[in-house]
């Protein structure tokens, strides 16, 4: 018995030893575990109260760019922004970077943010105020000048559509996409209904402001290493799209005195915007790549120019309904007005087709004369419309229908929810549209 006893008795003792030897270890490796995740969450909680900091600076300063780094709760953080390098840089990038010292182990972490300004391709329909705007190309104001702009039973939106004003809706009309505006709209029963149809919902209180530095910086751009950039001023020009990614360079547009040949679009600018400074730009035809023609103000008795007259078809070679991976894109951009040019031959069945996103900076979209034209067939848009206010295309009777100009069928098209045509303007702000923590 005395044997056994201290057998056992010893064999305790060993298994005691071993079990309050794992407990110690496990205490150790407890602290050390705790001091790990500790540092962790210590970095990782100022790289992300870092990157709020740096997000706040740039979606309030659109021009912020400027690197900091600082020392918060015992760590340190470092950001860094980048851009695109572009004259019109649509995104910024944002990295942040931050170490803390745990008991001498230097835990890190990365917070990366990108941010987006709001191009207006990706807009269906964008107006600053809904309300007729129409000037003609002599200044004088049409005769619907101030009148509110209706959309009505019958009608429809596809795309994003958003008016820094309000929408004026009679009846049932319907929008494909999200609806947004600074204030709620009016509405009014029609043939005995008051409900609009927002198949993504609506959201009132919003405001996206435009960049007033968008047509500055498109002249800065345009023409690029052309030599015809100095024809290209102080006179109307025509440009006549070829299929082949030529066009038919045409000063004057009506008469070619100046100059008539066909030459590569790339070489009229290595930026792909062509700018027409103090003159108006007449398009038609088929293009091909990537380009964005604009139409800028004079001064003086060029004060109304700045004008782009679309005065036929205007499509891509590689049609975008058919092959969403076209490469084939067109920005339309006019300081003052876009105007379907007036034409005699066109009758009720005539269809007139335009494949652009087109930008009105202080004017609209509309038809030359639109209430006084015959009635002139349908314009099928596809792409998408942003302009200072509604233009219209035609003259309606709510007992007679049509009695002048238009019909008109806008699609949105949706390659430009991603990505715009070169240099096309943006708004004024960033938004947050990626967030990445490590």
């Amino acid at each position: 018995m005395g044997k056994s006893t201290i057998i056992y008795v010893i064999g305790l003792c060993l298994i005691i030893g071993i079990a309050l030897s794992n407990i110690n270890n496990s205490s150790l490796h407890s602290m050390d575990t705790y001091s790990t995740y500790f540092g962790r969450t210590m970095a990782h909680n100022i790289a992300v109260s870092a990157a709020n900091v740096g997000s706040n600076y740039v979606m309030f300063n659109s021009t912020y760019a400027t690197d900091f780094s600082g020392t918060f709760e015992g760590g340190h953080y470092d950001v860094i922004y980048s851009d695109s390098g572009l004259a019109h840089s649509y995104t910024k990038f944002m990295t942040v970077a931050s170490r803390y010292n745990s008991g001498g182990d230097v835990q890190q972490d990365t917070v990366r943010a990108v941010f987006q300004r709001v191009i207006f391709s990706r807009y269906g329909w964008f107006t600053e105020q809904e309300r007729n705007g129409y000037v003609g190309p002599g200044g004088t104001k049409g005769p619907y000048y101030g009148a509110s702009d209706w959309k009505i039973t019958g009608d429809s939106v596809f795309g994003y559509a958003h008016t820094n004003s309000k929408f004026n809706l009679a009846g049932r009309p319907y929008f494909d996409k999200k609806v947004t505006a600074t204030n709620s709209p009016t509405l009014m029963t029609m043939g005995g209904v008051q409900d609009p149809f927002y198949n993504e919902g609506y959201e009132w209180g919003v405001s996206v402001s435009r960049d007033t530095a968008n047509i500055s910086i498109l002249k800065s751009v345009a023409n690029q290493g052309s030599s015809f950039a100095p024809l290209m001023q102080n006179d109307d020009v025509g440009l006549e799209f070829n299929s082949d990614g030529t066009a038919r360079l045409r000063i004057p547009y009506n008469s070619g005195s100046t100059i008539d040949t066909t030459v590569p679009l790339g070489a009229l600018s290595a930026s792909n915007v062509i700018g027409v400074n103090a003159g108006d730009l007449h398009i038609k035809g088929t293009y091909k790549g990537e380009t964005t023609v604009v139409a800028f103000k004079g001064t003086g008795s060029t004060a109304d120019k700045g004008n782009v007259w679309i005065d036929g078809d205007v499509v891509a070679s590689d049609n975008p309904r058919f092959n969403s991976s076209s490469d084939d894109m067109l920005g339309i951009v006019s300081e003052r007005m876009a105007y379907i040019t007036k034409d005699a031959s066109r009758n009720s069945s005539t269809v007139l087709n335009i494949q652009a996103a087109i930008y009105c900076h202080d004017g609209e979209f509309t038809a030359q004369d639109f209430w006084t034209i015959p009635i002139s067939g349908r314009v099928n848009l596809y792409g998408s419309i942003t302009q200072q206010t509604a233009g219209s295309l035609g003259l309606f009777s709510s007992g007679s229908g049509l009695l002048n100009g238009f019909f008109y069928s806008i699609r949105h098209d949706p390659r430009f929810l991603k990505k715009g045509p070169p240099q096309f303007p943006f708004s004024s702000k960033f938004r947050l549209v990626a967030w990445w923590e490590n």
